[in-house]
C-alpha cells in the first residue's frame, strides 16, 4: 500500500473514532438509544420470546412512551418560612442566691428552719446566745432615761438662768450619747439572730444547737427559686440579631417533656476570644419551683427569616463550581447553582437560581448533563405477582442501566 493510502486510511479511522465518541457522549443520542431499546424490549419481550404485536398499547403511563430521555424521579421546590433556630446548652441559677454567715462569734441556741423549706423575708433562721447583749441593751436604755431626765431639769433651770449655757449643752450631749449607746446595744442584740434577707428556699446545714460559729461559718444557702436565670452562649454570628426581651423556649434535661417560656435579660459586651461565642442570660418563671439551681437547660431561640426555598437533600449535588441541583425545564435537565443556608431533617434550605414550584431531580442524577432530555417517573412501585389480563399491572421495565423507580440512585 502506498504511503498516501496509508495516510488517508489513518485519517478515516480517526474521524470514525471521533464520530463514535460524539454519539456516545451526546445526551440526545443517549436518550434516543435508551428509548429505542425500551421500544424494542416492549415489542419483542424477553429474550427468546416471540414478538407480541399490539403490546405497545398497554404501556404504563409515566414510564415508557412519554418521550426519549433519562428516567428520573423529581420533586417540587417548596417555600420555607419557618425561620432559623439556634440551640444552646445552659445552666440554671436562682435569680437571687446568698450564702448566710453569722456576723459575730457565738454559741447556737436555736435552729429555726428546716433544710429545703420556704421562708419569708425577715424570718428568723438561727439564734445565738444573747444574754449578755440583752443586759447591755437594758443598761443602755436605763442610762438613756437618766440622761433624758437630767436634760429636762437642765432646760427648766436654764429658763430661770440658774445654770449656765455650758451646763445645758453638756446635758444635751449626755442624752445624745446615751441614745447612741442604746442603738449600739440593740444592733449587737439583733446580730445574735440570723434572718432571711429575702423570700426563698433554704439549703442544707451542718449547724446544730450548741455549735460555736464564727463569721466564716456557713449557716445555709438561700435561693429565690420563683425566677430562674439561665446562662448560655451562642455563636458570634448571631450577635447582631440578639436583643433584650427576645423570647426563648427552655427544656430541662432532667425533666423530659418539660418546656418553659422566658426571655433574654442580659447580653455580654464582648465575644469570647477563645470560643468565639457570646454569653447571654435569660430568665424563666418558676413559681411552682419545678426547676432547681444547677440543672442543665437546653435553650432554643428562633429568628424570623426571609422566605427561603427547601429542596430534598438527595437533590443537592457538588462539583468544582460548588453546590447545585438539576431542574427540569421543558423536559430537559438544567444545572441551577445554589447556596446552602442550613440543613434540616431530610431537606436543605437553599438560595439560588430556583423558584417555588420548580421541579428538581431527586433520583437518577448520575447520568444527567446540562440539556439532557429527561422523563419523570412516578416513585410509586408497581404491584408485583400479577398476570396479564387479570387486572394487575406489570412491573415497569427501565431500559439501559438506569435504576428502577423507587430505588436509590
Amino acid at each position: 500500500m502506498s504511503p498516501l493510502k496509508q495516510v488517508a486510511l489513518s485519517l478515516l479511522l480517526v474521524a470514525a473514532a471521533g464520530a463514535g465518541w460524539y454519539v456516545y457522549s451526546n445526551p440526545a443520542f443517549v436518550g434516543l438509544a435508551q428509548g429505542t431499546a425500551a421500544d424494542t424490549a416492549e415489542r419483542t419481550g424477553p429474550p427468546g420470546a416471540a414478538a407480541q404485536p399490539g403490546r405497545g398499547g398497554n404501556r404504563i403511563p409515566g414510564l415508557i412512551g412519554r418521550g426519549r430521555g433519562v428516567n428520573v424521579i423529581a420533586a417540587s421546590v417548596e417555600v420555607d418560612a419557618g425561620g432559623e433556630t439556634v440551640m444552646a446548652l445552659g445552666t440554671a441559677k436562682a435569680v437571687r442566691s446568698v450564702t448566710i454567715y453569722p456576723q459575730v462569734t457565738g454559741i447556737v441556741s436555736d435552729v429555726l428552719f428546716r433544710p429545703g423549706s420556704a421562708v419569708a423575708a425577715g424570718e428568723p433562721l438561727v439564734r445565738l446566745e444573747d444574754d449578755e447583749q440583752r443586759v447591755a441593751a437594758d443598761k443602755a436604755r436605763v442610762a438613756l432615761r437618766q440622761a433624758e431626765a437630767t436634760l429636762e431639769r437642765s432646760r427648766a433651770l436654764a429658763q430661770s438662768r440658774t445654770i449656765s449655757d455650758a451646763a445645758l449643752l453638756e446635758a444635751e450631749t449626755e442624752a445624745q450619747l446615751a441614745a447612741i449607746e442604746v442603738r449600739s446595744a440593740e444592733i449587737e442584740l439583733r446580730r445574735r439572730t440570723l434572718t432571711a434577707p429575702f423570700a426563698g428556699v433554704t439549703g442544707l446545714t451542718d449547724i446544730s444547737v450548741g455549735d460555736l460559729v464564727t463569721p466564716t461559718t456557713i449557716i445555709t444557702k438561700l435561693d429565690d427559686l420563683s425566677t430562674m436565670r439561665i446562662d448560655f452562649e451562642v455563636p458570634e454570628r448571631w450577635a447582631e440579631r440578639l436583643e433584650r426581651g427576645h423570647p426563648i423556649v427552655a427544656t430541662a434535661q432532667g425533666l423530659p417533656g418539660s418546656e418553659f417560656a422566658g426571655e433574654i435579660t442580659g447580653i455580654d459586651n464582648r465575644i469570647d476570644e477563645t470560643t468565639r461565642t457570646l454569653r447571654l442570660e435569660a430568665e424563666l418563671a418558676n413559681e411552682d419551683r419545678t426547676l432547681r439551681a444547677g440543672m442543665a437547660i437546653t435553650v432554643e431561640l428562633t429568628f424570623e427569616t426571609d422566605e427561603d426555598l427547601a429542596v430534598p437533600s438527595l437533590a443537592v449535588q457538588w462539583d468544582r463550581g460548588g453546590s447545585f441541583v438539576w431542574t427540569i425545564v421543558d423536559g430537559a435537565a438544567r444545572r441551577s447553582d445554589i447556596a446552602i443556608i442550613r440543613r434540616e431533617s431530610g431537606v436543605v434550605i437553599v438560595r439560588g437560581e430556583l423558584a417555588a414550584g420548580d421541579r428538581v431531580v431527586v433520583e437518577g442524577v448520575q447520568r444527567l448533563r446540562d440539556g439532557a432530555m429527561v422523563n419523570e417517573v412516578d416513585e410509586t412501585p408497581a404491584i408485583s405477582g400479577g398476570r396479564a389480563g387479570d387486572g394487575a399491572e406489570r412491573a415497569p421495565e427501565v431500559s439501559g442501566s438506569e435504576p428502577a423507580a423507587g430505588t436509590r440512585s
